[in-house]
């Protein structure tokens, strides 16, 4: 006798209505028309908002839309980026900039884009009015310090340190992604859509919370340990032998400071209790 099926549900297009692409001085018209086609493929079909002149939705932007160029139909071409977040008085807007670069401490402190989108639909879930608009700059050098300070957050796509760039075409299906994803997963909360954590990034974690622990994180990490901790440790390998040697070590390292002593475990612990032992008789 079989168990109860599982049933899978679809994500609400409801929830895409509320998402809003916006580029930033985007250089070429190509990659405007692959973002349209990105935002067609993840079911994200509000207006695309464009800071750019009228000339940027060129013939090739529409060849390369193929199929979306409904999207670039629909877009808007928006002088400055203020101008973007025009939304009707009191409907709560969350701005998210995607940007590779971290810069300085006055930029706001990253959150890696897996960790945020299952967060950010949670609040969209809990308020029927809460909008989210991701933020995307110019393909060379990406957002300004001011752009960025215009926005709630920064968005860091997790790609590997030796070559961060990507392309705004690519980014954008990324980001789609992750949020049509982060939908599929609230949905059907309770069946598995995704694979379990690798043991690279429990290990990573494992290292933060004991980074943050000895202090070599600081409260609020107004200088963005953590982000260039997650990133000298993404190099690692996938699979790390004898993983839970380092794993013994930094619950070590927990207990030892939780202590304020070393708390040495097994064998030697036995052994120096009973040198104790012996001395006091």
């Amino acid at each position: 006798m079989t168990g109860p099926t599982k049933v899978f549900h679809t994500v609400s297009p409801l929830l895409f209505k509320r998402v809003h692409i916006v580029l930033v001085r985007p250089e070429q018209s190509q990659n405007v028309g692959a973002v349209a086609r990105a935002m067609a493929n993840m079911g994200i079909l509000t207006p695309l908002k464009i800071v750019s002149a009228p000339e940027i939705l060129s013939p090739e932007a529409f060849r390369l839309a193929r199929h979306a160029s409904a999207v670039l139909e629909k877009a808007q071409i928006i002088p400055i980026l203020k101008n973007a977040f025009d939304f009707p008085e009191g409907v709560e807007v969350c701005k998210m900039a995607i940007t590779a670069r971290v810069g300085s401490p006055d930029r706001p402190h990253p959150v890696w884009l897996p960790e945020a989108m299952p967060n950010v639909v949670a609040k969209m879930n809990g308020r029927g009015d809460w909008q989210l608009a991701m933020v995307f700059g110019p393909e060379s050098d990406g957002l300004s310090n001011d752009e960025v300070a215009a926005c709630d957050a920064i968005m860091r796509i997790p790609s590997d340190t030796e070559y961060r760039s990507l392309n705004l075409a690519q980014a954008v299906m990324v980001c789609c992604y992750e949020f049509r994803r982060a939908n599929l997963m609230a949905a059907n909360e309770g069946v598995a859509l995704a694979t379990p954590q690798g043991q690279k990034d429990r290990l990573i974690q494992h290292i933060l919370q004991v980074a943050e622990a000895v202090g070599f994180v600081l409260p609020g990490d107004p200088y963005k340990m953590k982000g260039r901790l997650t990133e000298i440790l993404s190099g690692l390998p996938n699979h790390l032998k004898d993983i839970k040697t380092l794993h013994g070590l930094l619950d070590q390292v927990a207990r030892s400071l939780k202590k304020q002593a070393p708390d040495f475990k097994g064998r030697y612990r036995n052994r120096l209790e009973r040198e104790a032992d012996s001395e006091r008789v």
